[in-house]
């Protein structure tokens, strides 16, 4: 939870300079969508078992380099930012990327093994799942472009989640229902120019939705 309000943050920031005047940018948040090839997936998560093992996700893959290398998880996903892939990153350090990968493999045959035994999943089934999870990472691994990626998503998280953050503002102090206002951004109108039609001040918006921020951030750090 903290770490999504130190998001929401670094969103905020950005919309204030940013998606006032600049529609382009609220269409780009609005769109952002939840399975993008950085999004925090890892094997299993939750339950240690089976269900979620096919997914591999960029988080799980550096948290398992960090262990593999020694390297901590920061210096990594700068490396990913320079333009290096995982491969090379592991192979600058005493690994190489095809042991990452067979090390998620592995990690996953464990769980998938343990299912087919427990009656939960068919050996087709889990060997289908193996192979889906070896060409995943084997794919992301090889990727030079994830810095790129992750930056890319950050930026965009951060954006959609000011947004909600203005928008309620500007809703309560316009009196324009938060949907109204949603749909008449998608018509391409800017949050500025919403807000002043409907009498309302953008600069009492930004510090409402700033006040509002602080406030929460505040009781989510207690």
């Amino acid at each position: 939870m903290k770490r999504a309000f130190f998001s929401s943050l670094t969103g905020i920031a950005l919309a204030l300079s940013l998606l006032w005047s600049q529609p382009t940018l609220v269409s780009a948040a609005q769109a952002t969508v939840s399975n993008a090839a950085v999004a925090e997936l890892g094997l299993g998560r939750g339950g240690g078992g089976w269900r979620g093992v096919g997914m591999v996700s960029v988080g799980y893959l550096v948290r398992t380099l960090s262990t593999l290398t020694g390297l901590d998880v920061a210096t990594i996903q700068t490396e990913l930012q320079n333009g290096k892939s995982l491969a090379q990153i592991a192979a600058a350090n005493g690994s190489s990327g095809d042991t990452l990968v067979q090390t998620v493999v592995d990690a996953a045959k464990t769980r998938l093994d343990q299912a087919v035994l427990n009656g939960r999943l068919t050996q087709a089934a889990a060997d289908q799942m193996l192979t889906t999870i070896r060409d995943r990472a084997t794919t992301l691994v090889n990727d030079t472009t994830l810095g790129a990626q992750v930056s890319d998503r950050a930026i965009k998280v951060g954006q959609r989640s000011a947004l909600s953050w203005l928008i309620q503002a500007a809703a309560d102090q316009t009196g324009l229902d938060v949907a109204t206002i949603r749909s008449r951004l998608r018509n391409g109108e800017t949050l500025r120019a919403i807000v002043t039609s409907a009498g309302g001040n953008p600069q009492s918006v930004i510090d409402a939705a700033v006040d509002a921020f602080r406030q929460a951030a505040t009781t989510a750090m207690q």
